[in-house]
């Protein structure tokens, strides 16, 4: 498939950026603009849209993140562009804290402005989610 010189560098930009979460799924936030806006799909308390990286983390993916031994690790799937939008299928997995694995399937669209991330809609496993967060209580 042949993208335009914008499409490809967006791509690029992700694809490092996923490159890097491979051992680390923080790694991802390098390609987010420090005020994106990032809506999560579905239902619960996680299902809303969060303003910046910090509420994003503070707010969602911290519970996650505090709940697994170590990091997680992220398999792409595919990354394609069409215009400003940069679409990745990708996989997740880890081991939770109290020896249990964890994974998750994921589909982002990422709006891109001078190669970062400024909004996403995300779409995951609500479910594995908000089983860890509940499951083990901290």
């Amino acid at each position: 498939m042949s993208y335009s010189t914008q499409e490809q560098e967006n791509l690029d930009a992700v694809r490092k950026a996923l490159d890097g979460a491979a051992t680390d799924f923080g790694k991802l936030s390098e390609v987010f603009a420090e005020d994106i806006e990032w809506t999560i799909t579905g239902h619960g308390p996680v299902a809303r849209t969060f303003h910046g990286i910090a509420s994003l983390i503070d707010d969602a993916e911290q519970d996650l993140f505090d709940r697994i031994s170590g990091t997680l690790r992220v398999a792409q799937k595919g990354t394609w562009a069409d215009g400003n939008k940069v679409f990745v299928h990708m996989t997740s997995a880890g081991e939770a804290v109290d020896g249990e694995p964890y994974n998750n399937e994921y589909l982002y669209i990422f709006t891109m402005k001078d190669q970062k991330a400024v909004t996403c809609t995300a779409w995951l496993d609500l479910h594995a989610y908000y089983g860890i967060v509940e499951r083990i209580r901290l």
